[in-house]
């Protein structure tokens, strides 16, 4: 049983409006704008995950102390040069 011309045509135009409402909706995912809008709500909630804050409190406070430690370690180091200095002086 052979198809009319009437019908073929049909499923060509059905197959023609779903292909460019496919591209339409590719065009809409990729592009910048909306790339960029779901990257902000990713990150957003990746951020109100507890695992996470508790992560970046812990970095946090690593960085905090290393500084801290630095600090420290180079005023003792500026009062020994400055104890040593003043000895060869007097």
């Amino acid at each position: 049983m052979s198809r009319s011309y009437d019908s073929i045509e049909g499923d060509i135009a059905k197959a023609r409006d779903d292909l460019a409402t496919t591209l339409d909706e590719l065009v809409d995912r990729v592009s910048p704008k909306n790339l960029a809008a779901e990257g902000k709500e990713r990150a957003t909630a990746a951020l109100k995950d507890p695992r996470v804050l508790a992560v970046l409190g812990g970095v946090a406070a690593l960085v905090i102390g290393g500084v801290t430690l630095s600090m420290v370690n180079k005023r003792k180091e500026r009062q020994r040069i400055e104890a040593y200095l003043a000895a060869r002086r007097g």
